[in-house]
């Protein structure tokens, strides 16, 4: 609740400080001194009493009634007594005398109303507010009266008031004097903890320079050197982050280039491999085309030989011959195709692409029982490069097989489906039943270098190589997610607007 400056709250916390340190120290200087008055009032009481009942006395003894007022007249002009009261043995009243004040004189009053004395012989006394009774026995020989003496405290209460009022009247000449000394002491280190927080606010346009340190407290000094430190490294920082900013954009550069040659060095890589299986796959595919061919050439050699070659069964070879080295001549094509140059913005539909894929790699999958199913739902063209789409579905299909055969499945099943989940996206969805990917892998599989495969089969290159191929030249993206019979790899394409089929 205080306010936020630290000098008007010192300030404020020792005039708090002074303030209730200087009424506590009245308070108990007025209630000491009242308690030490109230005990000296009560002797003084006492005794008064007592020297009192003997004058009385003997106006008792002797039945001299008009000595006993006399005697009370002149006796009565006692500082704080206020009546004076004389009861027979019997509890009769026999003279009153009572007086307003100190100054007042002493009135005969004739009181007659019945004041009861107390049951005992011995003297007693009551406090009743600021009035002090005291009941003090005539005696001489015997039971002559009553003595009761009434004194008022009035003058003690006015005491406290007086010292109270000098005690505030103290206090507030403390929290003045206190005040102006606080702010006296306070006026250095308060206008230099301002000059060094205007130059901590424009420390970034005066950085460098420094200003003068005030010494007379040991915190402002503190702070002050804080701050020229403060601005000297400033200037020194801003001096390395210039010269940093200065060849920061050749190394960005530099950065970038070697960034780009390593992806390329991966593309070649995988697309390396890629070609190599190509390579197995079409020897696969020449195969038996070569060994109709070599058995077709050495049968009509040897009826040659034998002249035994009708010019009908001539021409039917020859015609088993072409059929043989034109499918030869379509894979070569196909091989063609696909090590020519990506053509990067070309129009293709997915379908194409898969056929093509399917193409390069049926005869050989089907040799290890593995089938191609495809289903075209709904395509639409996308742009980007067929040979590239080509290889990331290829590699999808390298990963399908070897997971089929990891998994000893007799009857493998690769599916390829395209859909269109939106207007917006072509779907090509791959999947198979080789069991599926490892749940420790999900996250990570599209990283460089990892793999669920032994070594020797494969370095982790493929789906990254997919996911730069298809993020960076296709503007899509490829998940991969587990099936109820194996893996399945999605990836989703851009379409072109137009040319939906």
């Amino acid at each position: 609740m205080l306010p936020h400056r630290l000098h008007i709250r010192i300030l404020m916390a020792t005039t708090v400080a002074m303030l209730l340190g200087t009424l506590g120290l009245s308070f108990w200087t007025a209630s000491s001194q009242s308690e030490q008055l109230h005990r000296v009032r009560l002797e003084q009481a006492m005794l008064l009493s007592s020297n009192l009942a003997e004058g009385c006395a003997h106006a008792l003894a002797i039945e001299d009634y008009a000595a006993l007022d006399l005697f009370l007249r002149n006796s009565i002009n006692v500082p704080g007594l206020r009546k004076a009261v004389v009861l027979g043995a019997s509890g009769q009243v026999l003279t009153v005398f009572r007086r307003t004040s100190d100054a007042a004189p002493a009135e005969l009053v004739d009181e007659t109303n019945g004041l009861r004395p107390p049951g005992t012989v011995q003297q007693t006394r009551q406090v009743t507010g600021m009035r002090l009774v005291i009941w003090q026995p005539v005696q001489a020989g015997g039971l002559l009266g009553w003595l009761q003496l009434t004194f008022s405290q009035d003058d003690i209460l006015q005491l406290q008031q007086r010292i109270w009022r000098n005690g505030i009247v103290v206090a507030a000449g403390e929290v003045v004097i206190g005040i102006a000394l606080v702010g006296l002491l306070l006026q250095r280190p308060m206008r230099s903890i301002g000059l060094l927080s205007r130059f901590a606010r424009e420390l970034p346009q005066r950085k460098g320079e420094t200003i003068p340190v005030e010494r007379s407290v040991v915190e402002v000094q503190d702070l002050g050197e804080s701050l020229n430190y403060a601005s000297t490294e400033l200037r020194r920082i801003e001096q390395e982050l210039r010269e940093l900013n200065r060849t920061l954009e050749e190394r960005v550069e530099a950065e970038v280039a070697r960034s780009r040659e390593k992806d390329a060095l991966l593309l070649q890589q995988a697309r390396f491999q890629t070609v190599g299986e190509l390579l197995v796959n079409i020897a696969h595919h020449w195969r038996q085309p070569l060994n109709n061919i070599g058995a077709l050439v050495q049968e009509h050699a040897w009826l040659l030989a034998q002249g035994e070659l009708p010019p009908e069964s001539a021409l039917e070879s020859s015609d088993r011959v072409m059929q043989q080295l034109r499918q030869l001549s379509r894979s070569i094509e196909l091989f063609q195709l696909f090590c020519k140059p990506a053509e990067e913005g070309e129009l293709l539909l997915p379908s194409q692409a898969v056929a093509r894929a399917v193409a390069m790699v049926r005869d050989s999958y089907q040799q290890l029982g593995i089938q191609f199913e495809q289903q075209l739902e709904r395509e639409q063209s996308v742009r980007g490069g067929m040979q590239d789409l080509v290889q990331c579905l290829l590699n999808l299909f390298a990963n399908a097989r070897d997971a089929i055969l990891a998994q000893g499945e007799p009857k493998g099943r690769i599916v390829a489906v395209i859909s269109m989940p939106s207007d917006t996206v072509v779907q090509i969805t791959v999947s198979d039943n080789g069991g599926g990917i490892p749940p420790s892998l999900l996250d990570s599989l599209f990283d460089p270098y990892v793999t669920s495969k032994f070594r020797s089969q494969g370095v982790g290159l493929g789906l990254f190589v997919v996911r730069q191929i298809i993020e960076q030249r296709f503007h899509g993206r490829v998940a991969a997610d587990n099936g109820p019979e194996g893996a399945v790899m999605t990836i989703e394409l851009p379409v072109e607007q137009g040319g939906e089929r």
